[in-house]
């Protein structure tokens, strides 16, 4: 039995779980759904987008978060975040969620050439929504935090879009907000027996092999502003959200961290936000998150009037 074997299994259990979660929670209902839009026209069900917003009038153009799920690179697919990303939605922003192909079919590195593919795609249907291109922010949880995380960068860097092979748009990142990002995969024991095998067996050998760090990263371009959230209970990512954002405080990159202590006498888990995100502590995360979205965007609008 390989370790993919053994992972899958594993993952077989947190999908019983999820299923089971997901069946009990309500979902908005009151929002616009444009569903399995492909992104890449070859069938493939993990190259497909969804969009959600609120009904507006004509003339309004609402803020715009792209999320990218998670799930350990192996296991899931937009519809893990679709009752979150809802609630994005219903706060007054247009929500573009985003499958993407899973490893061991492919490796970390051609999923992120799937998010790009994905955002050159959400680039071309901006204006088929009530998109505000002044004001699109990335967010992303757990696999997914570090996918996000590593696009906000390669987003701004023509070296690092030529090291990852990855093709240009005209979208620029605001902000970005991570959810538990596991952002440091060429780790050692114990995380990094399963990091290391998403990124498939030689990847030494590879262009990108030396920056599957997120603090790798940081040199290479100018950085949006970020919103980083763990809890004590985060057993997963709590100490690689904070090693996040070390690495970004100490080239003097806007960062925000919340951290969530004990909440009613009990650990809140990885991911809390994403999982349960009409529950309190959820709830107060998501509006931080999204009030720190604004407050920068509005920052920049200010100083671009200057």
């Amino acid at each position: 039995m390989n370790r993919f074997t053994v992972f899958n299994l594993l993952w077989k259990n947190t999908e019983k779980g999820d299923n089971k979660r997901l069946a009990k929670q309500k979902f908005p209902d009151d929002l616009i759904e444009d569903c399995n839009i492909p992104y890449v026209d070859d069938g493939n069900r993990y190259h497909l987008l969804d969009v959600y917003y609120p009904e507006v009038s004509d003339k309004a153009f609402l803020p715009v978060v792209i999320d990218v799920h998670g799930g350990g690179w192996m296991y899931g697919d937009k519809e893990l975040n679709k009752n979150y990303n809802l609630h994005i939605a219903r706060r007054g922003y247009v929500v573009f969620s985003i499958s993407y192909r899973l490893v061991p079919t492919v490796t970390v590195a051609q999923q992120i050439q799937d998010v790009f593919a994905a955002l050159k795609k959400i680039d071309s249907l901006m204006d088929c929504y009530p998109c505000d291109r002044s004001r699109v922010m990335i967010t992303g949880d757990s696999a997914g935090g570090q996918l996000a995380g590593f696009a906000s960068v390669i987003n701004e860097s023509e070296e690092l879009q030529r090291i990852f092979s990855v093709e240009s748009n005209s979208l620029h990142f605001d902000c970005a907000g991570l959810v538990s990002p596991v952002a440091y995969m060429d780790v050692p024991f114990p995380i990094g027996v399963y990091t290391r095998s998403c990124l498939g067996k030689d990847y030494k050998s590879q262009l990108w092999g030396s920056y599957m760090n997120f603090g790798d990263l940081l040199k290479y371009a100018q950085l949006p502003p970020y919103f980083l959230v763990t809890s004590s209970g985060d057993f997963l990512a709590k100490t690689q959200t904070r090693r996040a954002y070390e690495d970004l405080k100490k080239i003097g990159a806007d960062v925000e961290y919340m951290y969530w202590d004990k909440t009613d006498g009990k650990h809140l888990e990885h991911v809390f936000s994403v999982l349960y995100p009409d529950s309190e502590p959820a709830c107060k995360t998501i509006d931080a998150m999204l009030d720190f979205f604004n407050n920068k965007c509005d920052e920049k609008k200010d100083a671009a009037n200057v």
